[in-house]
């Protein structure tokens, strides 16, 4: 698996209903989800408990995460980035690839550069309470 390949997965497996957290994810389901995600071989099937099928449910949810919860949020001013981030206080931050992701896709990038810097910034001052 390509580094690209690693990244995406770690964002669709950070977004996997609760439902399928129990489940090990093995190097098996992530060649066959890359396989149907890149080539449109395998078939999902929601009535199916495994690990390539909660790989397809986290990438939908990832895209329902950001398109249809966070945009929507951030316009309404129910949700602002540093929720979204997890950089409240008492939060645990998201993974730097999920905030990636999120700078990417969120409002198709336009907010990219106020995305990273709060998590930077964020990420900066918790280290230096750490010291």
């Amino acid at each position: 698996m390509t580094e690209k390949q690693l990244i995406d997965l770690e964002t669709i497996e950070y977004f996997m209903p609760f439902c399928y957290r129990h489940l090990e994810i093995t190097d098996k389901d992530r060649e066959k989800f890359l396989e149907h995600s890149e080539k449109g071989l395998h078939e999902p099937d929601e009535r199916v408990i495994d690990g390539f099928n909660a790989l397809v449910q986290g990438k939908v949810w990832r895209g329902r995460h950001m398109h249809e919860l966070y945009e929507e949020g951030v316009l309404e001013g129910t949700m602002p980035y540093s929720t979204i981030l997890g950089l409240e206080e008492g939060d645990t931050p998201v993974p730097r690839s999920v905030m990636e992701f999120m700078a990417k896709e969120i409002f198709k990038g336009q907010n990219a550069k106020q995305i990273r810097k709060l998590y930077n910034q964020s990420l900066d001052k918790s280290d230096d309470s750490n010291i």
